[in-house]
C-alpha cells in the first residue's frame, strides 16, 4: 500500500513538474509584440557578443583611448566631458553588474511604435530556465539598490510589476509571459497590449506583412533580425515634420521596408533587405532596377595582391548624362557655363558625347587599387590603381581615342606586352609614374602605371597571378558562377597599414609645418623688433622736428620785423612737410607691423591646428585603424530584382 502510495505521489510530482515545464516553454517574439512597428531589432545571444567586441584586439583599441583626454584637447566643454565620464560609468556599472548577463545570455528585442501621436518602447528579455523559474526581478530587486519599490497590478490574469527608482527618478513596468520578460518605461509603454496580443486579443508581430518580408529573406537562424517600416516615418514627416522633409518622405516611399540580418561565423555575414515599391518610382529608377545581375569577369584581370577592389553592372551612362544636365538646370549660371564648356569641347575634339561616346561605353565599370607610393618623387603620396569599363564597340572607341590623341598633352609611347598593345606617356618621375590604356577583352583599361596593365595582362593570361587564386574570394563566394549588380572587396588589415603609413607620411608633413611655422615666428618676432625700433626712432625724429617747428615758429613771431617772411613761411612748410614724412614712416611701420602679427597669428593657428591634428592621428584614429588590422577582408555584394535589394556585407 506505501508503495502504491509513493508511486501515485511520484506520479502526481512528476506530472506537477512537466505542467510546470510546460508551462514555461518557449514563446515566440513575434506571438507577445504588438504588430505594425515603427523599428524592430532582435539579437541573440547579447552578453557573448558583446564580450567578444571588448575582447577582441579591435574592441582593446577602441578601450585604450583616453575620451575625456581626447575631448578636453578638442575643447569641449568641461561639462559635456562630466557628462561623458558619468555617462561611461553607469554604461560600466551596468555591464559589470552578475545580473546583466543573465538577462542577456539568450535573447534581446527592441520594439518602437507611433500610436496616436505618442511613442511606446519594448523591450523584451528571454530568460534561461534559472530565471524563470520564479519571479525573479522582484526577489533580486536588492541587488540593483534599495532605493526602489515595487508594485503590483493584475490584468487578465497576468501581474504587472511597476518599478520606481528613486535614486534616478525612473519607473519602468514589466511582465514576464512564460520565458520572456518584456519591460517598457513607464511613460512610453502599455503593458496591456502586450497582454492582449499574446491572449490573441490584437494582432500579433508574426502577421505583420514587413516584417514577415524582412524575416523571410534574412538569413535562416539568424543571430541578429532588424526592422525599419518607412511606411509609417513617412507619414510622420509628411504629417508632423517640417515641410520641407515632404520630398525626402515621397522619395523613401519607393523603398517603405528596411532590414538587417545577421549571422556570425569565421566569415560574419550582414544583410540589408529593402522592399521595392514600384509604382511610387520614377521610370529612370524602375529602368535600373529591372537591370539583369552579371556574372563578373573582371576577377580574372585584378592582380593578387590587389587590396581594394570595386565593379559594378547596370551603369546608364545616357540616363546619368540626362540627370547631370537636369541638376545643373537648377542652377541656370552653372548649368549655362556647363553647356558652354561642352559645347567647346566637342568642338575642339570633333565629336559628340550623347551621339558618339555615350553609346560606345558598356554599364560595366570598376577599378582596383595596390598601393599608395609614399616615397614617390611627388610631395604627397601618389596612390596606384587602375580603372576599367566595358566597351560595346572597340573599333569606335579606339577611333575615339585616336580623336582625343590628335591633341596630346605629352606623347605617348608604344609598348606591345604578351601581345597586347599598351599606349603609356613616359615619366621622369619614375617607372610607376608612366599612365597608360590598354584594351583586354571587352574592357578598356587605364591605370598610373604601366606596370599595373602588365600585372593586369599577366592575371588575365594566368589565374594563379589573379585575385581569383586569393582564398578570400572563394569564402566569400565571389566567383562561383554567382551573379551580382555591385561587387566591392576590402583587404582591411592591408588597406588599415597603407593608412597607417599615410599617418605617418602626414606626421611629417604636419611636423615640417609646425617647424616652418617656428622658424616664421622667429624671423617674424626679430622683424617685429625692428619695427618697434623703426617707430621708437622715428617717434624720436617727429618729437624732434615738431620742436625745430615751434622754435621757427616762436622765433619768426618774435622777430617778425628782423626776418624775412618768405624765408620763414619757406622753412616752416619744410618742416611740416618733414613732419608728415616722418607721421607717414611711422603709420607705414604700424601697418607693417599689424600685418605681421596677423600672419603670425595665422602661423601660430596653423601650428595649433597641425598640433591638435596630429594629437587626433595618434590618440584617436591610430588606435582604430590598429584595431581594423584584426579584419583580414571584407567584401560588399549588392543583388536586386523588381521587388527586393539585397546588399550584403561579409567580413572575415
Amino acid at each position: 500500500m506505501k508503495n502504491k502510495l509513493g508511486l501515485i505521489i511520484g506520479v502526481l510530482l512528476a506530472m506537477g513538474l512537466g505542467f510546470v515545464i510546460w508551462a514555461q516553454r518557449s514563446v515566440p517574439l513575434e506571438q507577445v509584440l504588438p504588430s505594425h512597428p515603427l523599428f524592430f531589432a532582435r539579437l541573440d545571444h547579447v552578453e557573448e557578443h558583446i564580450s567578444q567586441v571588448i575582447h577582441s584586439d579591435f574592441g582593446k583599441n577602441i578601450a585604450s583611448i583616453d575620451m575625456p583626454d581626447v575631448l578636453n584637447r578638442n575643447n569641449f566643454s568641461q561639462a559635456d566631458i562630466n557628462d561623458f565620464q558619468s555617462w561611461q560609468k553607469h554604461i560600466a556599472r551596468f555591464w559589470n553588474n552578475p545580473l546583466t548577463k543573465k538577462f542577456l545570455s539568450r535573447q534581446m528585442a527592441v520594439g518602437i511604435y507611433y500610436d496616436h501621436g505618442s511613442y511606446k518602447i519594448f523591450i523584451t528579455l528571454r530568460l534561461t530556465l534559472s530565471t524563470r523559474i520564479a519571479e525573479l526581478l522582484g526577489q533580486l530587486v536588492p541587488h540593483w539598490g534599495e532605493d526602489i519599490t515595487v508594485t503590483k497590478e493584475s490584468y487578465h490574469g497576468r501581474t504587472i510589476n511597476h518599478l520606481m527608482f528613486k535614486r534616478q527618478n525612473l519607473a519602468l513596468a514589466y511582465v514576464r509571459i512564460r520565458d520572456l520578460l518584456i519591460l517598457t518605461p513607464d511613460s512610453l509603454g502599455n503593458l496591456d497590449q502586450v497582454v492582449d496580443t499574446y491572449q490573441q486579443h490584437h494582432e500579433p508581430l508574426a502577421v505583420d506583412p514587413g516584417f514577415n518580408f524582412v524575416k523571410q529573406n534574412a538569413y535562416p537562424k539568424a543571430d541578429g533580425l532588424g526592422f525599419v517600416n518607412f511606411n509609417f516615418f513617412s507619414h510622420l514627416w509628411r504629417g508632423e515634420m517640417d515641410p520641407r522633409l515632404t520630398n525626402l518622405g515621397l522619395e523613401t516611399s519607393a523603398f517603405p521596408i528596411y532590414g538587417l540580418s545577421y549571422r556570425p561565423g569565421v566569415i560574419s555575414k550582414y544583410k540589408i533587405i529593402v522592399d521595392l515599391d514600384q509604382k511610387h518610382m520614377s521610370l529612370g529608377m524602375r529602368k535600373v532596377f529591372a537591370c539583369p545581375s552579371l556574372s563578373n569577369d573582371t576577377l580574372k584581370f585584378v592582380p593578387v595582391d590587389a587590396i581594394a577592389y570595386n565593379w559594378g553592372a547596370c551603369y546608364d551612362l545616357q540616363q546619368s548624362w540626362d540627370a547631370v544636365k537636369k541638376s545643373l538646370g537648377e542652377n541656370p549660371e552653372i548649368f549655362q557655363g556647363a553647356v558652354q564648356f561642352k559645347h567647346r569641347l566637342e568642338r575642339y575634339f570633333d565629336m559628340n558625347i550623347r551621339r558618339d561616346v555615350l553609346p560606345v561605353l558598356g554599364g560595366e565599370i570598376g577599378g582596383y587599387l595596390t598601393d599608395v607610393d609614399m616615397q614617390s618623387s611627388y610631395p604627397f603620396p601618389l596612390p596606384r590603381f587602375l580603372i576599367f569599363i566595358k566597351i560595346q564597340d572597340r573599333a569606335a572607341m579606339q577611333a575615339l581615342i585616336d580623336k582625343f590623341l590628335e591633341h596630346p598633352i605629352a606623347q605617348l609611347q608604344d609598348e606591345d606586352y604578351n601581345h597586347v598593345q599598351i599606349k603609356y606617356i613616359s615619366s621622369s618621375l619614375g617607372a610607376n609614374i608612366d599612365p597608360g590604356y590598354c584594351f583586354l577583352g571587352d574592357y578598356l583599361l587605364v591605370a598610373t602605371s604601366r606596370q599595373l596593365l602588365k600585372r593586369s595582362i599577366d592575371a588575365y593570361n594566368d589565374s594563379l597571378r589573379s585575385i581569383i587564386s586569393d582564398d578570400v574570394i572563394d569564402q566569400f563566394r565571389l566567383d562561383n558562377g554567382e551573379k551580382f549588380h555591385s561587387v566591392t572587396l576590402m583587404k582591411t588589415a592591408e588597406l588599415s597599414r597603407r593608412a597607417q603609413d599615410f599617418l605617418g607620411w602626414l606626421d611629417k608633413y604636419l611636423s615640417d609645418r609646425i617647424t616652418m611655422a617656428a622658424a616664421y615666428k622667429q624671423d617674424g618676432d626679430n622683424k617685429r623688433a625692428e619695427l618697434d625700433e623703426a617707430i621708437a626712432d622715428k617717434s624720436a625724429e617727429l618729437i624732434l622736428a615738431q620742436k625745430k617747428l615751434n622754435q621757427l615758429k616762436n622765433n619768426s613771431l618774435a622777430n617778425a620785423a628782423d626776418l624775412d617772411p618768405s624765408m620763414v613761411s619757406g622753412a616752416i612748410d619744410n618742416l611740416n612737410r618733414e613732419e608728415q614724412l616722418i607721421k607717414d614712416d611711422i603709420a607705414n611701420y604700424i601697418e607693417q607691423k599689424s600685418d605681421l602679427s596677423r600672419l603670425l597669428d595665422n602661423y601660430a593657428l596653423g601650428a595649433q591646428s597641425a598640433k591638435l591634428t596630429m594629437y587626433n592621428m595618434d590618440n584617436l584614429v591610430s588606435p582604430v585603424l590598429k584595431g581594423l588590422e584584426s579584419i583580414d577582408a571584407q567584401a560588399v555584394t549588392v543583388r536586386f530584382g523588381d521587388k527586393i535589394l539585397e546588399t550584403e556585407f561579409l567580413v572575415k
